[in-house]
């Protein structure tokens, strides 16, 4: 909790990495040595990407020509990964124990880190320039998403716990108002999207597990949540809007179909996480093209694709359906309440990752916070019911 608090605040990167090493990892060798149940590490889902993470890191020894120190470095980055995947399996079960606890922490957590960015953007006059923080939320893209998948975590613990005051609805309230803002100053359109479909995905899975009473409330409050959204993009934002559609698609089509077009030489293996986009047959197409240096397929599923061929794009679809497979599966009263909303963060980390996202394998970075973080969380999610309904 306190790496992910950090990441959003604090400006300095070796602090929070070194925080990550020193206080995570002795935790998280002593829950394996011990074989701890109640920290969920056995679970196989979390095995299964340690194992993808390690396969990704093996084989990028395997193609040839690429730097031996930059193949050592991946090595390092998978083991920082599979530290930090770990943490989070271990933490999303101490969470869900006291799921209205962590929920108003998360939440507020998104609420501080989004404000004081917005407030360090307007102070240093950055307006209308896209939108960097602290941290993590350097990142005029990665940064945003970042910060929404932190709160959508939040919103999902919401519901574990239905037990919510009206302090509670004030919260949610202030976060969906924050993280829209932090989204919008962004000017990122793939953030953008995946925000709208995300609220309303919650609030649709909200009626649909609410009694019949509350369902034309919750419909109302959709309803004047979409009003409300349009309001705020006329009145305040149309310049915003209008610098995001005059960019354009920003080249993904184009990046997509170069990376399928020309396929990496060994195609079972792929490129190599220590490969240099920019000098592939996909790259340099990309660049006659637009003129651009496209550094990464800008597609996770493109991405491990690319690095890992085919072998290594199989292993992760095959992580990711296995888990959506155990969300689909829950049952009992309580697994059947949270699966919409499971199935509505996983639709969001999808999205998140279409366009931007590009590495299974990283150093602490956003990376982990749009796609690790709450993929993971999900897989404790998962697990934590199915303990519920033995």
């Amino acid at each position: 909790m306190l790496f992910l608090t950090f990441s959003l605040l604090v400006p300095w990167i070796a602090f929070y990495r070194a925080f990550l090493f020193v206080g995570v990892l002795p935790l998280i060798v002593w829950a394996c040595v011990r074989r701890d149940a109640y920290t969920g590490i056995s679970d196989r889902s979390g095995w299964l990407a340690i194992g993808v993470i390690g396969y990704i890191a093996v084989g990028t020894f395997v193609p040839g020509g690429l730097v031996a120190e930059d193949q050592y470095q991946i090595v390092r980055w998978a083991l920082s990964t599979g530290v930090f995947v770990l943490a989070v399996l271990a933490a999303s079960q101490r969470w869900l124990r006291q799921p209205l606890f962590y929920a108003r922490i998360l939440v507020c957590v998104s609420v501080f880190s989004g404000v004081l960015a917005i407030a360090n953007y307007l102070w240093t006059d950055q307006y209308p320039a896209r939108f960097s923080g602290f941290g993590f939320l350097s990142h005029p893209i990665l940064g945003p998403a970042s910060l929404m998948s932190l709160w959508a975590i939040g919103m999902v613990m919401y519901r574990v716990d239905e037990s919510r005051s009206r302090f509670d609805c004030a919260i949610i309230g202030t976060s969906l108002l924050v993280v829209l803002v932090v989204v919008i100053l962004s000017q990122s359109r793939g953030p953008l999207v995946a925000f709208l479909v995300f609220v309303f995905a919650y609030s649709l899975s909200a009626q649909l597990v609410s009694g019949k009473a509350k369902r034309w409330r919750y419909f109302w409050w959709l309803l004047g949540g979409v009003l409300f959204l349009v309001v705020i993009f006329t009145l305040f934002f149309d310049d915003l809007l209008a610098r995001m559609t005059a960019r354009g698609l920003s080249y993904r089509p184009q990046i997509w179909l170069a990376v399928l077009q020309n396929t990496p030489e060994m195609i079972w293996v792929g490129a190599g996480m220590a490969s240099d986009f920019t000098t592939s047959e996909a790259g340099k197409l990309l660049y006659q093209q637009t003129g651009v240096k496209i550094k990464h397929p800008h597609n996770l599923i493109l991405g491990a694709f690319y690095y890992s061929g085919i072998i290594g794009a199989a292993l992760f679809l095959s992580l990711l359906s296995w888990v959506v497979v155990r969300i689909l599966r829950l049952s009992g009263w309580y697994g059947r309440r949270v699966r919409p909303f499971a199935l509505g963060l996983f639709v969001m980390i999808l999205l998140l990752n279409m366009t931007d996202g590009h590495r299974v394998v990283a150093p602490p970075s956003p990376d982990w916070l749009f796609f690790w973080l709450p993929f993971i969380f999900l897989v404790g999610l998962v697990r934590y019911f199915e303990s519920k309904e033995i």
